[in-house]
């Protein structure tokens, strides 16, 4: 069955520049316990703004669990997961996946986007803490490439790899991408599918 979507609120601690979900919180409905009986054998995406910053995150996801849903994958800039207590009450309540948000190949390219400076420290430390208390959680890289410097498809591909990553996502979020971007664009896509480095898994989203 498809993946239900819930936004988790309006709060983030980054200050990325055309954040994506400043159009689209009205789009999606908002997670609430006890949740709708729909997502009894169904996969839950938790997104929008960021959800780590959501009080009863956990309680959330031990809902949805409780009430059928098959996995919980949430959408986050990953800065929170640096607090060991935090990741093991995520997995402790029924995470499934974390997707975590890449903005660039390097500290400086990264911090430029999200306007705060160690955002980027504090993100690569919660990937190593995350892995190191929850091997068992999926973990993918969200790619959303931009023709800032350092912040395109092949960069962060390369940043994933590097993180060690085994699974991305690239989400082509097309509202914030010239025309004259999408061919070459779309042809860096196909050649990464039909040769991912080192055996990565790269899915293809359009937002």
């Amino acid at each position: 069955m498809s993946t239900v979507h819930f936004i988790v609120g309006h709060a983030c601690n980054n200050g990325c520049r055309g954040c994506i979900w400043s159009r689209r919180l009205d789009l999606l409905p908002v997670a609430q316990i006890p949740p709708p009986e729909d997502v009894r054998g169904r996969g839950v995406r938790l997104a929008g703004r960021e959800p780590t910053l959501r009080p009863d995150l956990v309680e959330i996801v031990r809902a949805l669990r409780s009430a059928g849903a098959t996995g919980v994958e949430i959408e986050t800039n990953g800065r929170m997961l640096g607090v060991p207590k935090f990741v093991r009450s995520l997995c402790d309540a029924g995470v499934t996946r974390l997707a975590i948000k890449l903005f660039g190949r390097d500290e400086a390219t990264w911090d430029a986007h999200t306007r705060v400076p160690g955002s980027y420290a504090q993100t690569v430390r919660g990937i190593s803490v995350m892995r190191r208390l929850a091997p068992r959680v999926d973990v993918v890289a969200v790619l959303v490439p931009r023709r800032d410097t350092g912040a395109g498809l092949e960069a962060l591909v390369d940043l994933a790899c590097e993180l060690g990553f085994r699974q991305a996502r690239v989400e082509l979020r097309l509202a914030k991408l010239d025309l004259a971007a999408l061919a070459p664009l779309a042809a860096s896509v196909r050649a990464l599918r039909a040769h991912p480095p080192d055996g990565m898994r790269l899915d293809l989203a359009t937002a």
